[in-house]
């Protein structure tokens, strides 16, 4: 029976065979490439050259360029809704651009949800004069 010590020395062996069989196939599959490229007139470069992905451009994937303006406008307070269509529900805070339903109302009063805002929107408001 063989020792745990012969055991490895095989291994070792058997392993240095391997790599020297895998070199002599390197270098003759290696010597059958560049004769295929003398005979076509290749080189490096030219292979080089069709295989070469082209950039992308834009940012790179990953990127946390986009996530920051989005992180900047997830951070301000949610506004309570102003305005609410009586046909369909859908509410508007009164900010950025109106709503289709809204848009053409002169009197947007008969939209608020509150009338009492109406007072204190109509009304002017204290505050320090410049």
């Amino acid at each position: 029976m063989a020792t745990l010590s012969q055991i490895e020395q095989r291994i070792a062996n058997l392993q240095k065979k391997a790599e020297d069989l895998r070199r002599k196939k390197s270098a003759s599959v290696i010597s059958s490439i560049k004769k295929m490229m003398a005979d076509h007139g290749l080189t490096v470069k030219d292979l080089e050259a069709e295989t070469e992905v082209p950039r992308r451009r834009g940012r790179p994937a990953g990127s946390t360029n986009g996530k920051r303006a989005t992180a900047a406008k997830s951070a301000m307070p949610k506004v309570p809704p102003k305005y609410r269509d009586p046909v369909s529900g859908a509410t508007w805070s009164g900010r950025a651009r109106p709503p289709a339903w809204i848009k053409d109302a002169k009197d947007r009063s008969k939209f608020l949800i509150d009338p009492s805002s109406a007072e204190q929107a109509q009304t002017p408001s204290k505050g320090k004069r410049g």
